[in-house]
């Protein structure tokens, strides 16, 4: 009898032992389970809610909200300054860099076609497009993920910066060149203007772009580095996306006419943008994967086996 309980008694430890161990190792999501193609695309969708609701909140959640407030009113405090040592100095730099870069059209059978693939923001686009296809065709999650979420960066860019903040703000560009600044928000090239505080023009944007009251912020550098930000997140290498579209935005500097501030602000929402898009699809993604990973586990636990020479249903619980 005594020897029947000492028998038992190990047992009873030895299955202990190994739930524990089970539950141990099986705690942590899967990370080798692959989202589906169409999860990439569900993924992608379901949480553009939450992507706009830390938008929206970002104003409010910020921790260094005043350092930054105090920060912007200092770049546009120094924007006409700023704005035309931009002008004179940094913007013809371009003319040593556009002799050798092109941007014909890459495809040419329609005009919508040639308007859609030439110039940087096309090969932009054919890009990320491309890298999308190629991710389909090969199996690679990362090549389709980059493709899926850089094309929801660029719309959200193109809703936040262009069609709400441009509106709202009204901001008028520089004149070009500045002149001797001599107060006047009115000047001859209107809506071009010589001061750097010619806000609150307020106008709906639409679909398109136009000069009046279209400043702030810069919704290329918004684009640019929104881009930049997913990219660098999804394949984990900061410099190679980043450096690809600075190069890029700095093709045609003095085409973008915009205040420097507008420039840095854009830079700013956008890397914040980029963060937003791959942070909730990587939460969503994650609860997919787990509820799926607990499934094929439970799945997979029931079984019919041998253990300690008694053949029978063995049952493992696992979370």
């Amino acid at each position: 009898m005594k020897h029947h309980i000492e028998r038992y008694g190990w047992l009873a430890v030895a299955l202990f032992l190994s739930f524990a161990g089970k539950a141990q190792i099986q705690f942590e999501p899967d990370r080798s389970i692959k989202e589906t193609r169409l999860g990439i695309i569900r993924n992608t969708i379901m949480t553009i809610d939450d992507d706009a609701k830390a938008i929206i909140q970002r104003p409010w959640n910020n921790p260094n909200r005043t350092a930054n407030a105090i920060k912007l009113f200092a770049l546009v405090a120094t924007d006409y300054q700023t704005t035309k040592f931009f002008q004179e100095n940094i913007e013809p730099l371009d003319r040593y860099v556009n002799p050798y870069l092109s941007f014909p059209p890459i495809l040419n059978q329609t005009p919508f076609l040639r308007s859609a693939t030439r110039g940087e923001d096309g090969y932009l686009y054919f890009g990320f497009a491309s890298m999308y296809a190629a991710g389909l065709l090969t199996g690679n999650e990362k090549l389709q993920e980059a493709g899926i979420l850089t094309t929801k960066a660029v719309i959200e860019s193109y809703i936040v910066s262009h069609l709400i903040l441009k509106s709202v703000l009204g901001r008028h560009r520089p004149q070009r060149p500045l002149g001797e600044y001599g107060g006047s928000t009115r000047e001859s090239s209107f809506p071009f203007v010589e001061s750097p505080y010619d806000f609150f023009n307020w106008h709906l944007n639409i679909l398109g772009s136009k000069a009046y009251g279209t400043g702030f912020p810069s919704y290329h550098a918004t684009m640019y580095y929104a881009m930049a930000s997913v990219t660098s997140r999804v394949f984990d290498n900061y410099w190679i996306p980043h450096t690809v579209v600075t190069l890029l935005w700095c093709y045609n500097m003095e085409g973008h006419n915009h205040w420097v501030s507008e420039v840095v602000a854009g830079i700013v929402i956008g890397e914040f943008i980029g963060k937003v898009v791959y942070d909730n699809y990587h939460e969503a993604r994650e609860n997919s994967a787990t509820t799926r990973a607990k499934t094929k586990r439970w799945k997979s636990d029931v079984s019919l086996g041998q253990t300690f020479g008694v053949i029978g249903p063995k049952f493992a619980l696992s979370w």
